[in-house]
């Protein structure tokens, strides 16, 4: 009798088989079996699956672990050289002090008060969607209400003209795609590369136009910095794209991952239905049970010891964000869906320093959206094959959702 081979050790770089590239928690659980914290081989990077374990990373490790132009070289993608520049000004990509300054001047406008202002412009955003649907008959409710909310309010606080929303939704995508993904042909970093050029450029033209007449929304505030550090044309480049690059990509997925996890829990449709105000604990299940920021990278700043490996200064370290909101020892039976789950201290925003400035408004975004589209549609039902997920390993998203919906009584 011929034994079967042994399946070789977790690796992120498995994420690329379509079994687990369909459910990445397959390969998650495989990791956490092997320990909180394992070192793989394939990616030269320390994975980090334990809640406790991600806190303390993301609290105490560097976060400025950018790829250089050099790096870009040496994997056979000059032509990205471009992009580790834009990277290193980035405010995800920094440590203190530099994080902070960074940080201060673009939080401001998304405090939760300001926020809050925007519920109506929200509101009348998805009543107009949904009056373009043609209920009774198959629509694709990611492209046709996940995408265009968050990309039109992101455009619009971003201070950037709402006609070019969709434009910015496909250049968002693509450095989505260079961030969250480890792989990359020679082709698509061709592409990358002139995606880059073209959406630096039209950023850079805004930035020249506000200079001279008005400023408006993020641009505008940054460019009325005052003190002795302001951010220059460079930095605010940078900044406004990982800002659209949250505000786009981020809280699509949410919505649209997060309608497809309802549809598969109809309990928990129905919960929401008769009392709305379960929908804030439904928002929090949803971000901990489908996390659209899978993993996020650090570096250990000394010698250290965490789940009970010695990981070396300077140690790439890579936090699974999802598997730790799935750590049984936290999570009482993670793998179910719960939208009264309580407590519920998911990470899908970070921990520490670099905790998402956009929280609220995502959290806010994701809960009118699943309200406005409950209160229009009667029913709704997945149309089509399995789900397609996007190629992007990190940023987790659907790449269609086909559905059929019937309208509600008035």
């Amino acid at each position: 009798m011929t034994s079967q081979p042994a399946e070789r050790a977790p690796s992120l770089a498995q994420l690329l088989r379509p079994d687990y590239h369909a459910d990445p928690h397959l390969l998650y659980r495989r990791m956490r079996d092997r320990g909180t914290v394992i070192w793989d081989p394939y990616v030269h990077t320390w994975i980090v699956t334990g809640y406790a374990e991600a806190v303390t990373v993301f609290q105490d490790f560097l976060s400025a672990r950018t790829p250089s132009a050099e790096t870009f070289g040496r994997m056979g993608l000059p032509m990205l050289a471009p992009a580790a520049d834009v990277m290193r000004r980035q405010m995800m990509f920094m440590d203190p002090p530099r994080h902070m300054r960074v940080r201060a001047a673009c939080s401001a406008l998304f405090n939760p008060v300001r926020v809050r202002r925007l519920e109506h412009r929200m509101r009348e955003i998805c009543s107009g969607l949904m009056d373009r649907i043609d209920h009774g008959a198959a629509w694709d409710l990611h492209a046709d209400y996940a995408e265009p909310l968050p990309a039109m309010i992101t455009t619009e606080i971003s201070g950037l003209p709402l006609a070019d929303w969709r434009q910015l939704q496909i250049w968002s995508d693509d450095f989505a795609a260079l961030i969250g993904n480890f792989h990359q042909s020679r082709s698509e970093g061709d592409r990358l590369a002139a995606s880059l050029d073209a959406m630096t450029a039209y950023i850079a033209d805004a930035i020249a136009e506000q200079r001279a007449g008005e400023g408006r929304g993020l641009i505008g505030a940054l460019l009325a910095q005052d003190g002795a550090d302001p951010l220059d044309d460079a930095e605010i480049i940078a900044n406004v794209i990982i800002t659209l690059v949250g505000g786009l990509g981020t809280i699509t997925n949410l919505i649209s991952s997060g309608t497809a996890t309802l549809t598969a829990h109809p309990e928990a449709m129905e919960r929401i239905r008769r009392d709305p105000a379960a929908m804030r604990g439904a928002v929090e299940e949803i971000l901990r049970y489908e996390t659209p920021s899978q993993f996020s990278g650090r570096i250990a700043p000394a010698d250290v010891e965490l789940g009970g490996q010695r990981i070396a200064r300077g140690d790439a370290v890579m936090v699974m964000t999802a598997a730790a909101n799935r750590d049984p020892l936290v999570f009482d039976d993670p793998e179910r869906f719960d939208i009264a789950r309580t407590p519920n201290r998911h990470l899908a925003f970070a921990w520490g320093p670099h905790f998402c400035f956009g929280a609220a408004l995502a959290r806010m975004q994701a809960g009118i959206a699943f309200e406005e589209l409950l209160r229009r549609a009667a029913t709704i039902e997945l149309v089509g094959g399995p789900l397609e997920w996007r190629e992007n390993l990190g940023l987790r998203g659907l790449t269609t959702l086909p559905v059929v919906t019937t309208l509600a009584a008035a």
